[in-house]
C-alpha cells in the first residue's frame, strides 16, 4: 500500500473541508499502521495523534451491540426474548409491540418508533429511569416493518442492559469489552475523558473554524458517549477483524454471536461510498457490498466529532479514523474509504478527491449546515402580538417521555431552557406561537413553531412542540407552582 499517497489525500481532502486534525490505524494482515494529521485543538495547537482522545459517536453502538451478545453468552438474557419478559415494567407505545419486542429489535432499529432525538440527552435521569419513558414516544410506522435508524431505542438497550445485570452499563464496558481488548484510552463518561492529558476539542465551521464546548450526554452514553483513540479503535476492529478474538487468542465473542453481530438483520439504506450497495443493518454494524467483496461499517458523529470504522471480513484489512469536526463527514469519510477500499482488493486508483470535492480552493459554507433544519409555518400572519405579557408565559413544562423544559423571561425577552441546552431565544411568530431556534435534535438543529395554549381558566396550560416532525406535534403541559 502506498501510504505516501494516501497521506496526500488525507491532507487535501482536511484542507478543503478545514478538518482540524485527524488519527487514523489502517490494518493490512499482520501489520497495523497509524498516522495523524492537524491539531486536536485549534486555540493551543497541540497534535492530533493515534493517542489523541475523540469522540467516536455512534461508533459506540457496535460496541453495546457486542456487550449485548457478550451478556446472552453468560446468560443474563435473550436478545431474543421479549424484553417486558425480564424487565418488569418495559412498555413502548403499543401493546403489541410492548409484548414481542427484544434487544435484537432494538439493536436494529425496527421498533416502528420514529427518531425522537429529543428524547435521550437527558442526563437528569438514570438509563433505567429513561425505559419508563418508551410508552410515551409515538412510533410513526408498524413494529417490525421497517428501519428507522434510533438513538433512542440504543440509550433504552443500555437500560436494558443495567436492569438484568445491576452494573451500570460503562462498568459492563470496562469490564467485558474494553479491559479484555487493551483499550486502556477509552472512556464512556465525558468526565473520564477529560482527565486525559491528550484530548481532542470539538470543532464547527460557520463562517470559519471554530472551538465548541463539549456535549455530556452520559445518561445516552450507549448510542454515541465513548471516547477512545486511533490506537485503541484499532484494537478493538482487530477484535472483529479476527471473528471475535481477544489479543490473547482467547474468544470474547462465540462464532455464532459474532456472525448473528454482522448478519444483516433488516433492510436499511444508509449513505454509503460511491460504487457501495446498502445491504441492511446488523447489530451496531451497517453492511455494505462494494464490487464484490463484504463490507462491515459505521459511522460516528456527536458535537464537534466524527469517526469511522469498516473491515472487510476475511481479507484481515480495515481502517478507523477520528476528526474533530462537526460536519461534513460524509465526504471526508467516503473519499478515503474509497480510496483504502481500492488498495485493499486491488482495484484501479481513482481520483477520490475529485469525487468528494466540487472542484474548489474550500468547501462552500452551505455544505457545513446540512444539518440544520427548519419546520417553521411557510404563511405567517402579520399584525399579531402575544396574547400575554411574557411572564405569563414563564414556567416549567413537562411531557413524560421528553421531560420537562423551562419558559423563562430575561430583558423583555422569552427564552426556552431545553434541559441542557440553555437560553434559547423564543421570537414571536403570530399570536402565541414562537420560534426557537437551535433546538437540539441529536447532532442536527431544529427551528421549530412552539405554540401556547390555554386552559378552561384562561391561563397558560401548555405548548405543542414538534420535536419529532414524523408524528404529531408533542404537548407539554405547565406543572402547577
Amino acid at each position: 500500500m502506498d501510504i505516501e499517497a494516501l497521506e496526500t489525500l488525507v491532507r487535501r481532502m482536511m484542507n478543503y473541508y478545514d478538518i482540524p486534525g485527524c488519527a487514523m490505524a489502517v490494518l493490512d494482515g499482520e501489520e497495523t499502521t497509524l498516522l495523524s494529521f492537524g491539531t486536536a485543538d485549534i486555540e493551543t495547537g497541540a497534535p492530533f495523534g493515534p493517542d489523541t482522545v475523540s469522540g467516536i459517536g455512534s461508533c459506540t453502538k457496535s460496541m453495546t451491540a457486542a456487550l449485548a451478545l457478550r451478556l446472552e453468552e453468560e446468560g443474563a438474557l435473550d436478545i431474543d426474548a421479549p424484553i417486558v419478559s425480564y424487565v418488569p415494567g418495559f412498555a413502548l407505545w403499543d401493546e403489541h409491540a410492548t409484548a414481542l419486542c427484544t434487544l435484537r429489535d432494538l439493536l436494529c432499529h425496527r421498533t416502528g418508533v420514529a427518531g425522537h432525538d429529543g428524547a435521550w440527552p437527558d442526563n437528569a435521569i438514570s438509563r433505567v429511569d429513561f425505559l419508563r419513558r418508551l410508552r410515551y414516544l409515538a412510533p410513526n410506522a408498524s413494529f417490525r416493518t421497517i428501519a428507522q435508524y434510533s438513538n433512542v431505542m440504543y440509550a433504552a438497550a443500555g437500560g436494558v442492559l443495567e436492569a438484568v445485570t445491576g452494573k451500570k452499563w460503562e462498568t459492563l464496558m470496562e469490564e467485558l469489552l474494553f479491559r479484555p481488548l487493551g483499550m486502556t484510552h477509552t472512556h464512556c463518561l465525558m468526565g473520564d475523558a477529560e482527565k486525559e492529558d491528550d484530548l481532542a476539542a470539538p470543532h464547527r465551521w460557520d463562517h470559519g473554524l471554530r472551538r465548541i464546548p463539549r456535549w455530556n450526554i452520559d445518561q445516552a452514553g450507549p448510542c454515541g458517549s465513548v471516547m477512545s483513540t486511533a490506537r485503541d479503535m484499532a484494537r478493538w476492529l482487530s477484535f472483529h477483524i479476527q471473528g471475535g478474538l481477544a489479543p490473547d487468542g482467547g474468544a470474547l465473542l462465540a462464532p455464532a454471536h459474532f456472525l448473528n453481530m454482522h448478519a444483516p438483520q433488516i433492510l436499511m439504506d444508509y449513505p454509503h461510498v460511491r460504487g457501495g450497495r446498502s445491504l441492511g443493518y446488523g447489530l451496531g454494524w451497517r453492511v455494505m457490498e462494494y464490487h464484490g467483496h463484504i463490507v462491515q461499517q459505521h459511522t460516528g458523529k456527536i458535537e464537534g466529532y466524527s469517526a469511522f470504522q469498516f473491515y472487510l471480513p476475511g481479507l484481515g484489512k480495515g481502517a478507523v479514523y477520528l476528526q474533530n469536526l462537526h460536519a461534513p463527514d460524509n465526504p471526508f469519510i467516503f473519499a478515503v474509504q474509497g480510496w483504502l477500499l481500492d488498495a485493499f482488493t486491488g482495484r484501479p486508483e481513482e481520483d477520490w478527491h475529485r469525487v468528494y470535492t466540487e472542484r474548489r480552493a474550500h468547501a462552500p459554507e452551505d455544505m457545513y449546515h446540512h444539518l440544520e433544519h427548519d419546520f417553521m409555518p411557510e404563511t405567517v400572519i402579520p399584525g399579531t402580538k402575544p396574547s400575554r405579557r411574557p411572564e405569563a408565559y414563564c414556567g416549567l413544562y413537562t411531557h413524560p417521555g421528553y421531560g420537562e423544559f423551562r419558559v423563562r423571561e430575561e430583558g423583555g425577552r422569552l427564552l426556552l431552557d431545553e434541559r441542557g441546552v440553555r437560553g434559547l431565544v423564543l421570537a414571536h411568530v403570530h399570536y402565541d406561537t414562537f420560534r426557537a431556534e437551535g433546538v437540539k435534535e441529536d447532532t442536527d438543529l431544529y427551528t421549530l413553531p412552539l405554540t401556547f395554549f390555554a386552559g378552561p381558566d384562561g391561563a397558560i396550560a401548555g405548548f405543542t412542540f414538534p420535536l419529532e416532525p414524523k408524528v404529531a406535534p408533542l404537548v407539554f403541559r405547565r406543572v402547577p407552582q
